[in-house]
């Protein structure tokens, strides 16, 4: 009876399991605008899920202009939904818009985040902004059965140093800085608490090549370092995660590729294995991930990709294609690319030339022509 009421007592506090959606970087392209449809009608009728996360580009510059408007027609759409739903922005939301990039950031805060932007709104949390701190209204934090959740607005790349430019690099700066500060504040959040868990939610990708450490280190190892400016925030990652000692996750878009794996290495290029990255679908993949939360089980989490049937554009070979699908304007400049690629390759093999050359000549001067023997006596 004794052991009957112990279970029974655990049962009672055990935390449930609970799912939420992962998208991003989409809609891009005109073909987009004809399967966003399906995509939202998914997310709609997808039973089990507590939120939608997307992890920034609502749009792509170069096909749909920057608009007030636009960001509002996004935002209405994911809401529409009847989900509680959560944006962390990106590049192509502001910095990559005509005009003054900052600006856009101002305009997108007040739609995504303004007073009737309904961030997280209906599923029971408490949650947390930055602003409070002084940091980009943006950064939120938010707890679930000692599972810690913070969405952190950081962006690739430095702007050039050209003109306005000058205040996109610093507002891209002052992003990695805070974002650094709520990492911090999202492991304070998780000792405190004594979490289970902690997942990380940002646009931009810290990895986007990923192999083997040690094969990268020998291959390519320039695709080991981080993006401009972020080495200071991976070193604090490693430390934490390391301390942490129990599951995190970083998930990100930026590259458009749907992957799981674990990206985050120490100085002696050793993976800590605690550490999870999922990058969710992108632009032209109109699908997305189901992240399945178990704070009971020790790895936590658990990610399933979902996708949406009348998106699977590519079961159409792209002769037969008529939705006037377009990648992106780098198909058009390949043989530019491909000369830039040449460029070194060429310069080499005229390096090699001129020392082969140089000393072919110095040994046939040296050890070539000589005067056919000793002189003949008379």
């Amino acid at each position: 009876m004794l052991l009957l009421s112990l279970v029974v007592g655990v049962s009672a506090h055990a935390a449930e399991p609970f799912e939420f959606a992962l998208i991003g970087d989409y809609p891009y392209f005109p073909r987009d605008d004809a399967g966003l449809p399906h995509l939202l009608e998914d997310l709609r009728t997808a039973p089990d899920l507590e939120w939608i996360l997307h992890l920034g580009d609502v749009h792509n510059p170069r096909a749909t202009d920057c608009s007030e408007a636009l960001f509002r027609e996004r935002r209405d759409a994911f809401l529409g939904l009847g989900r509680p739903f959560v944006l962390t922005p990106g590049d192509n939301d502001w910095a990559d818009c005509s005009g003054d990039g900052v600006a856009w950031l101002d305009v997108v805060r007040d739609v995504f985040f303004g007073s009737d932007a309904q961030v997280l709104e209906g599923a029971g949390l408490d949650v947390r902004s930055q602003s409070s701190a002084g940091g980009p209204v943006e950064n939120l934090i938010w707890e679930r059965d000692r599972v810690v959740f913070a969405t952190l607005h950081m962006i690739a790349g430095p702007a050039p140093p050209l003109g306005w430019l000058d205040e996109l690099r610093s507002e891209r700066a002052a992003l990695r800085e805070a974002g650094a500060a709520w990492i911090d504040e999202a492991f304070r959040v998780a000792r405190e608490r004594d979490a289970r868990a902690v997942l990380l939610a940002t646009q931009v990708s810290l990895w986007p090549y990923t192999a083997n450490p040690s094969l990268l280190h020998v291959v390519d190892p320039e695709h080991l370092e981080p993006h401009d400016g972020f080495a200071p925030l991976l070193a604090a990652l490693v430390e934490h995660t390391r301390a942490f000692g129990r599951p995190v996750v970083v998930a990100n878009g930026d590259t458009h590729v749907f992957r799981i794996d674990k990206p985050l290495v120490d100085g002696h290029r050793e993976t800590l294995q605690n550490f999870t990255r999922v990058e969710g679908f992108g632009s032209p993949h109109g699908h997305w991930v189901r992240v399945r939360v178990e704070p009971d089980r020790e790895e936590v989490f658990s990610f399933r990709q979902e996708w949406v049937t009348e998106n699977l554009y590519t079961l159409v070979p792209r002769a037969e294609r008529t939705d006037g699908f377009e990648d992106d304007g780098i198909g058009n400049l390949i043989w530019i690319v491909r000369v830039l690629q040449w460029i070194p390759m060429a310069l080499a093999w005229i390096g090699a030339f001129v020392v082969a050359r140089f000393f072919g000549g110095w040994i046939f001067r040296r050890f070539g022509r000589g005067d056919g023997g000793g002189a003949s006596s008379t």
